[in-house]
């Protein structure tokens, strides 16, 4: 049998799923680098690290639950890990986790990708729309489609992400001396402590992504193939965090509010329009709308696995799984105008804090403790 390439393996397509929940516009506009690492100093530079390090053990565990059990998504998992009236409260829970991600991260997407989008003439919804739309058109045919989608997407935006940074070093008007010699934007002391803080924080309100990956589950054979899902997805996100973060930072002393949201709510774009090139800004466009698609379309698959019985008088499952992708979508539309300020600081906070009680802590301790034991399929 011909061996699969590292590029055509199915793992690298559910480690496409964790790279596309997490880069959204949130992370993809700057605005998750400079408000929990930029803002730190070079000590931040470092820490996505560690935040990444929390959230692919949570993804690990749950996921290769899901798998080993045969879940097809969190609901089945709760009652096979937690059993009894616990899996049912844990259920509920992460129901009101899940819908909470979906107007936060989903809301994140819309703003970032419009705050963007409405320089060239489009309106909010004019952005929307479209993207609810193709998220839907993505679903249609389950896990499979989605995550070779996602991974082709997943290639597309490391290239992107790659070259502006290049490009930003080598014809930019940066000034690495300056901000490695200024003191961190951050105000908190110690700066050190807030900084791991801020990681942790960081790591257990991505920890939310498992909903995406878990529903992808089936496409991974085995815990080896899961644990390859985790530590491409581990590796690939931590580069582009870093090299965001690194691009960002050896702007802050050149750009004037590079780190306030409220005055710049896209720090990538202020690089951009330093630079001066109109083609690679319109490149950047394109890396956020696959930003978008691949956000937008994990959640939305994460959906239509559970709430798929609850549609079941739908007979037709594509036009099902259309109407729940809308509705989910809907939500997020709505998270969106709270604002980008207001969910990135408060939105993600909150999330991040109900976590980890909820799924940092048990993926570490009763998911972990079960699966050395053994895990027998339900289906």
């Amino acid at each position: 049998m011909k061996k699969k390439s590292i590029f055509t393996a199915s793992y690298m397509g559910v480690a496409a799923v964790w790279l596309g929940g997490h880069f959204g516009p949130g992370f993809a506009t700057g605005a998750f680098s400079v408000n929990y690492y930029v803002k730190y100093g070079v000590i931040g530079l470092v820490m996505p690290l560690l935040a990444m390090l929390i959230t692919g053990s949570v993804i690990f565990y749950l996921t290769e639950y899901a798998r080993a059990s045969g879940a097809s998504n969190y609901r089945p998992f709760c009652s096979s890990c937690f059993g009894g009236t616990f899996g049912n409260v844990m259920g509920f829970i992460y129901d009101i986790l899940f819908l909470a991600t979906v107007m936060c991260a989903g809301g994140l997407a819309f703003s970032g990708e419009a705050n963007v989008l409405m320089n060239f003439g489009f309106s909010y919804w004019g952005a929307a729309i479209p993207t609810i739309i193709v998220s839907a058109l993505l679903c249609l045919y389950g896990a499979k489609i989605l995550s070779i989608c996602s991974k082709y997407m997943m290639y597309a935006i490391v290239a992107v992400v790659l070259l502006i940074a290049v490009i930003s070093f080598t014809k930019g008007h940066y000034d690495l001396s300056a901000a490695v010699a200024a003191p961190p934007i951050s105000t908190k002391e110690p700066n050190l402590l807030y900084a791991i803080l801020s990681a942790m924080l960081y790591g257990c309100f991505q920890s939310t992504i498992a909903f995406n990956v878990m529903s992808v589950a089936d496409v991974l054979e085995s815990r080896e193939d899961t644990k390859k899902a985790m530590i491409a997805g581990y590796i690939i996100t931590v580069i582009l965090m870093i090299a965001i973060a690194f691009t960002l930072f050896c702007y802050v002393t050149v750009i004037p509010d590079l780190c306030d949201p409220g005055v710049i709510p896209v720090p990538i774009m202020a690089v951009l329009g330093s630079l001066g090139y109109k083609w690679l800004t319109m490149l950047f466009v394109v890396l956020m709308t696959l930003a978008v698609l691949t956000s937008a379309a994990g959640l939305a698959n994460a959906g239509c696995r559970r709430f798929d019985a609850q549609f079941g008088f739908i007979k037709s499952v594509q036009l099902r799984r259309t109407v729940i992708t809308v509705i989910l979508l809907g939500i997020a539309a709505i998270g969106a105008s709270f604002g980008m300020k207001a969910l990135l600081q408060q939105g993600t906070s909150i999330i991040g804090y109900i976590g980890i009680p909820t799924m940092v802590i048990p993926a570490l301790t009763i998911v972990r403790s079960k699966l050395k034991k053994g895990v027998t399929r339900s289906e």
